[in-house]
């Protein structure tokens, strides 16, 4: 099995590159879901941290309950499944495998941060409680608690870096070997890492994985989000927006984006330069030129370019864009005046 994954930094188009991916034959493109449980907070990387670099009697115990939890809202409830709709019921039992081969034992216990996941209600209730036993019946026995989470598990775990890995690599090993098509080689999963730190990432995987990181002009982004999407997730304020850019993008000064492992794209290149972008991406993802049976059936550029330069559809935005201009130079995109696709 080898994995193809995207990353992007929101709104830069890398559906594209999964959309080109899933045209090769050899390709099982497992769907436009994001699969984040490796990167997101109390995920993976999360759980290293917390068992390994940084061990705590109570931390390390307490991150394999998040991740649980973690588990159990991606799989989904009633209202709305999530992960169980593509891994079926391999999701849990894979996932929870994985926390039972990290834990070194669990008892019946529990401590602060088990009422604080619960809510300050919960938390503040258990005061009031243990204050008016110890006003009446426990009169005088000042270190006696009343204990309300007799079914509570706390779970001790602290291992090595490397039994960690070992497990955290069977365990996606055997997670998405069992979505992969006999017949298929490669998967294609969106947005399985982020962009930056990926060297800590990479070693999560025993099979091997390429990841392509894409971005966008940052005009198209900002005038998309705020005028388009309108999903409230960056910022609106130009100013704001000018600095969480740099900000998600700093890593860049010191990562190289375009070694074995990684390789970086602009959007646009996808489109303007399809032949000479899309022709170094196969050969480096090693995809075969034959199976590519579905050329511009899935990602179109003469259909993709209507979502290039779309701030010049909003004239209102035109000291907004010049301001960008000023502040983000060095991550415009160099438009080419006559529009003449590969």
């Amino acid at each position: 099995m080898k994995f193809i994954t995207c990353a992007s930094y929101y709104g830069t188009g890398s559906s594209a590159v999964t959309d080109y991916v899933s045209e090769f034959d050899s390709v099982y493109s497992f769907t436009n879901e994001e699969f984040r449980f490796i990167q997101d907070p109390d995920g993976i990387s999360d759980l290293e941290f917390n068992l390994v670099e940084c061990f705590n009697r109570h931390n390390s115990g307490h991150a394999l309950k998040r991740f649980k939890r973690l588990v159990d809202f991606y799989c989904g409830n009633i209202l709305g499944r999530k992960y169980s709709i593509f891994f079926g019921e391999n999701w849990k039992k894979y996932s929870y495998e994985y926390i039972e081969a990290l834990t070194d034992f669990k008892y019946n216990g529990w401590w602060m941060y088990d009422l604080y996941d619960r809510g300050e209600f919960y938390y503040f209730r258990k005061r009031i409680l243990n204050k008016l036993l110890h006003m009446t019946v426990w009169r005088g026995q000042v270190d006696r608690q009343y204990n309300s989470m007799r079914n509570e598990i706390t779970y001790g775990s602290h291992p090595s870096e490397k039994i960690f890995l070992r497990h955290t690599q069977d365990y996606i090993h055997n997670l998405f070997k069992s979505v992969l098509p006999s017949e298929k080689e490669v998967l294609m999963v969106d947005q399985l890492l982020p962009p930056n730190n990926l060297t800590r990432y990479l070693r999560y995987f025993k099979d091997p994985i390429q990841v392509v990181v894409v971005d966008r002009d940052p005009r198209d982004i900002f005038v998309l989000d705020k005028y388009v999407w309108k999903d409230g997730i960056l910022p609106n304020d130009v100013d704001v927006f000018c600095q969480w850019f740099k900000y998600t993008r700093q890593h860049r000064e010191i990562e190289n984006l375009d070694t074995g492992n990684v390789q970086f794209i602009r959007f646009e290149d996808l489109i303007y330069k399809y032949d000479t972008t899309t022709n170094r991406l196969r050969d480096w993802l090693g995809l075969s030129k034959t199976s590519h049976l579905k050329r511009k059936k899935i990602f179109n550029p003469n259909i993709s370019i209507n979502n290039t330069q779309v701030w010049r559809r909003f004239p209102q935005t035109k000291e907004e864009i010049e301001y960008i201009e000023n502040k983000l130079e060095n991550y415009i995109y160099d438009f080419p005046t006559v529009i003449s696709l590969q």
